[in-house]
C-alpha cells in the first residue's frame, strides 16, 4: 500500500496490509501533527506522480536493505488538524529488530526525498511557515 491521499489514514487498514503469516513483527509509525503554542494545523501539498515513484522506490530498497516482508507508506495532502495522524508507515519483517529499523529509516528518507512539503498554519497569518 503506497498511497497519497487526502482522507483520514485507516491506521487498522495500513497495519492489515502488512500483514503476513511469515511477519513475526509488524511495527506502525504514525507521525501526528503536534499541539504548538503558534501552530493550529499542517497543510499538505504534493507533486502526486513523483511522491508516488518515490514512495515505491524507497519502499523496494528498505525491503532489500532490512529483508522485510512488506512495507505500506501512506501520507496525507490538505489541512491536517493538531492531533491529526499526517503518516503511517508499516514495516512487516521475520524479526522485530529489523521492522524497528526500517520504520525509522523509512521516515527519515520520507522526508529527505519525497516531494511532500508542509506549510504551519499559525494563529496568527505573519506566522505562517513552509517546511519540506
Amino acid at each position: 500500500m503506497i498511497e497519497v491521499r487526502r482522507a483520514r489514514i485507516d491506521l487498522e487498514a495500513v497495519v492489515d496490509s502488512v500483514r503476513r503469516d511469515d511477519a513475526g513483527a509488524i511495527v506502525l509509525f504514525v507521525g501526528t501533527v503536534r499541539s504548538d503554542e503558534r501552530v493550529k494545523a499542517l497543510d499538505y501539498e504534493v507533486y502526486r506522480p513523483m511522491a508516488i515513484k518515490s514512495l515505491t522506490a524507497l519502499a523496494e530498497r528498505a525491503k532489500d536493505k532490512f529483508g522485510l516482508t512488506d512495507l505500506s507508506i501512506v501520507h496525507r495532502l490538505g489541512r491536517v488538524p493538531v492531533g491529526g495522524d499526517s503518516v503511517a508507515i508499516a514495516c512487516a519483517a521475520v524479526h522485530r529488530a529489523e521492522a524497528f529499523a526500517a520504520c525509522a529509516w523509512v521516515m527519515d528518507e520520507v522526508k529527505r526525498i519525497v516531494p511532500i512539503w508542509k506549510t504551519e498554519i499559525a494563529d496568527h497569518p505573519s506566522r505562517v511557515r513552509r517546511r519540506r
